[in-house]
């Protein structure tokens, strides 16, 4: 009985996560999160070219 809950749980979970990343979050934020490690590269790139 208690594993039955625990997997009921964990499907729910997992349902509620995916409809959240997929339907409720917004394109824009995956979009600039995305970006994020590159414009770090550009400005540590940008930081290198000035100190030389």
């Amino acid at each position: 009985m208690t594993a039955g809950l625990v997997t009921l749980f964990a499907m729910l979970a997992f349902v509620a996560i995916t409809v959240w990343v997929f339907f409720i979050k917004k394109k824009e934020d995956f979009d600039e999160q995305a970006h994020l490690p590159l414009d770090e590269d550009d400005k540590q790139d940008g930081n290198k070219e000035r100190s030389s």
